[in-house]
């Protein structure tokens, strides 16, 4: 009986002067980390609100995500707000209809702000399925968008255009 008393004091001993674990509020100061992404926040709600607007061509909501002095660089071909409807205004009237699968969103905030002031970015994958007739083109996107005060502000888009182009024709 002795020797299981003096077992467990051993081990409370132990325990009580292990290190204790850093919790998350400390995860934020590793040598070389500068932000913190999440998975869900009124941001890549933000995103997803513009990317329902498209599918369903509601124009004024998709115009009510971005900044009006929005810059938008699809496959580094800077272009206007405007710019950017006028190509879902083609499709429209092409009668094309858009489709969006979204996959992975996140967002990354940082703890510094860049040149322009931003600190909070939302990145994205989707497939993009374009419908006209019986014919179906899809397109990988990978996109990134800097938001700042609730708008998206600049917007980076990949995506290989040829399966857009062929059902344009």
């Amino acid at each position: 009986m002795k020797k299981i008393i003096l077992l467990f004091v051993l081990a409370g001993s132990i325990f009580a002067c292990s290190k204790k674990e850093e919790g998350a509020a400390d995860s934020a100061r590793v040598p070389g980390q500068n932000g913190i992404t999440f998975d869900s926040t009124a941001n890549t709600d933000l995103f997803k609100k513009s990317l329902k607007a498209i599918e369903s061509g509601d124009t004024a909501a998709y115009r009510s995500t971005y900044a009006p002095d929005v810059v938008f660089h699809d496959n580094l071909d800077s272009m206007t707000l405007d710019a950017n409807m006028a190509m879902f205004k083609a499709f429209a009237d092409k009668g094309i209809t858009v489709k969006v699968e979204l996959g992975p969103v996140w967002e990354s905030q940082y703890d510094k702000a860049n040149e322009k002031g931003i600190t909070n970015y939302v990145s994205g994958y989707m497939t993009l399925i374009l419908t006209k007739g019986d014919k179906t083109a899809k397109t990988f996107i990978h996109t990134v968008d800097a938001i700042k005060d609730g708008k998206l502000v600049e917007e980076w888009s990949l995506y290989d255009r040829a399966a857009m182009a062929e059902i344009m024709k």
